[in-house]
């Protein structure tokens, strides 16, 4: 059976009188929508905005999966408090410069090679016969490999950065060579340190002005002489107006003299020039792989001799101010220049025969059976190396230094101090004063085993990496005089220095530093400043008593009847 439906005549006119309004049904919708929640005065509609437009400007891929996703998103994010500004804040991660750093350092050194790549054959031609002209990078991750044999070296990640860092010193600074030192540890920051040879154009350059600055300036004589001059008219003034009379002062009593300070300053040795001695290499430290290198001034004598009275930890910052007993004369990066000096003099070794002097050495100023040790040397091409057995040797005989020897002035080329006055007095054809002897410091390629003990053990501890595989087995010297610095050599033509520590010297027990030196004396003692005890009463009345004055004289008898006798007469 079927069923009828009846309505009413007055709803059935109603409904056939009203036509369809899309505009009116999309406000009508769109105010429902708009209904604000009791709870929390939000709206739907504006929900269902916010939604949309995070999803519009996110762009999921699967926007049915994540709907309700940003939807509770939203709904969390407004239960945060209005006063929390720091909600669309973007923080930059700490992590973020670092790599920016390296993307650079990266940057520069690719498009360098691809530059060489997009040669023609000509350029390329050119670009050969400049080889020798190119400066020459240690191969750190070489070197490295065999060092993590030992126990040793730099993280693979790390040691890639250094390496390319190198590449970007090579690139930028006027260097001939390029080798890795080592790295320096600092309570705030550490310090990765290159040792450089600079170009014969930049040596050239910064001996020139190392020469200009030990002249004197035209403009000094001159100056000295108006001071004369002055001084001169002074003294004519004054005997000018000490002829005109002065009124007479009170004598000031006599004072004891005053005393004369019997310290005199050190004798300044001279500094080496750049490119000799001590500052034979350059130094150049950064941060982290990608900061920029900075170049290390030269080391002076004085600095050294403090740093070996001293000791310090470097902080990573090169404009530090280093407070030590002596005082050093300087900021933290003059401080690193003379520990990396006094760690390369010590700690520069290689097996015998590997280095040799070569063909173009300078001899008019060296001689070795002295010690001057400071002839050039290049790597042996001849050199076959040795069999491990030999280099592990507790003798050390098959190891030599060719690192230049310090010698206590705080140079490697000894400096006479009375040369000046030993020429004056050739001159004057007197006696002149007593001559100095001159130190000798070891000359170069001093075998190890001269090295002088430490507390009983020897400076220098050797061992072979692996005695399983003696195939591939390398040696390695460990310093006892400064931890951190070793060196390995392997049965080929391997070998090389490294230094990762806190640039510290070994100390024995109970260390104690330099004492400060006692005073003098602040004036003479004497009779007129020595304090004596405060009189009592009675020392006071016995010293007044003493210091009466006398009685006057008693009268004799019949002087005075005599007297008046006389006055009555010649009334």
């Amino acid at each position: 059976m079927s069923q009828t439906f009846l309505l009413e005549p007055d709803i059935i006119a109603a409904t056939e009188n009203v036509m369809p309004d899309l505009n009116n049904d999309l406000i009508l919708a769109k105010n429902f929508l708009k209904q604000q929640s009791g709870a929390t005065g939000d709206s739907l509609y504006d929900h269902l905005v916010d939604v949309v437009q995070k999803i519009l400007t996110q762009k999921p891929p699967d926007v049915v999966d994540s709907f309700e996703h940003y939807s509770w998103q939203l709904k969390l994010e407004k239960f945060r408090p209005n006063f929390d500004l720091l909600n669309d804040i973007y923080l930059t991660p700490p992590q973020l410069a670092a790599v920016q750093k390296v993307d650079e350092m990266f940057r520069l050194v690719a498009s360098k090679s691809e530059t060489l790549e997009n040669l023609g054959e000509e350029e390329q031609e050119l670009d050969l016969e400049e080889d020798s002209i190119k400066p020459r990078i240690a191969d750190l991750i070489e070197h490295n490999y065999y060092f993590h044999e030992a126990g040793y070296g730099l993280p693979h990640s790390e040691c890639y950065a250094v390496y390319i860092s190198l590449h970007m010193l090579a690139i930028k600074e006027p260097v001939a060579t390029v080798r890795f030192f080592g790295k320096i540890f600092g309570t705030k920051a550490n310090y990765y340190v290159a040792e450089t040879d600079l170009t014969i154009e930049e040596l050239d350059r910064r001996i020139r002005e190392f020469d200009m600055k030990d002249m004197p300036g035209e403009g000094e004589g001159i100056e000295e002489a108006r001071v004369l001059e002055m001084e001169e008219e002074k003294e004519l003034m004054g005997e000018g107006e000490g002829k005109e009379e002065k009124p007479k002062e009170p004598v000031p009593p006599k004072l004891p003299p005053e005393p004369v300070s019997t310290w005199q300053p050190p004798v300044q040795i001279p500094v080496e020039r750049p490119g000799q001695g001590v500052n034979k290499k350059v130094f150049w430290v950064c941060n982290s792989p990608g900061d920029q290198w900075i170049c290390l001034p030269d080391v002076t004598p004085d600095q050294i001799r403090v740093a070996r009275l001293t000791v310090h930890c470097v902080t990573g910052d090169l404009n530090a101010e280093v407070l030590t007993f002596p005082p050093f004369a300087g900021t933290e990066r003059n401080y690193l220049r003379a520990q990396l000096a006094r760690i390369a003099a010590s700690t520069s070794i290689s097996p015998q025969g590997f280095y040799t002097f070569g063909s173009g050495e300078e001899e008019e100023d060296i001689d070795l059976e002295e010690g001057a040790g400071d002839m050039a040397f290049n790597p042996n091409p001849f050199y076959q190396g040795h069999s491990l057995k030999d280099l592990v040797d507790s003798n050390l005989t098959y190891w030599v230094h060719h690192g230049r020897y310090i010698l206590k002035q705080g140079r490697t080329l000894w400096w006479n101090p009375n040369a000046d006055m030993e020429e004056g007095v050739e001159e004057e054809e007197d006696e002149g004063p007593p001559p100095v002897e001159p130190e000798v410091g070891l000359p170069l390629f001093t075998t190890l085993s001269e090295d002088a003990r430490v507390e009983g053990l020897p400076a220098w501890t050797p061992r072979i990496s692996s005695t399983l595989a003696p195939d591939r087995a390398v040696a390695v010297l460990r310093s006892n005089i400064w931890p951190g610095a070793v060196a390995y050599a392997n049965s080929g033509k391997k070998s090389e220095n490294l230094y990762m520590g806190w640039g510290l010297k070994y100390q024995p027990p109970n260390f104690s530093p330099l004492q400060l030196p006692r005073p003098q004396s602040e004036y003479p003692v004497g009779p007129e400043v020595m304090e004596m005890a405060d009189p009592t009463f009675a020392d006071e009345e016995a010293y007044r008593i003493a210091h009466l004055p006398p009685p006057p004289p008693p009268e004799l008898p019949g002087e005075g009847e005599g007297m008046e006798e006389e006055e009555e007469d010649e009334d």
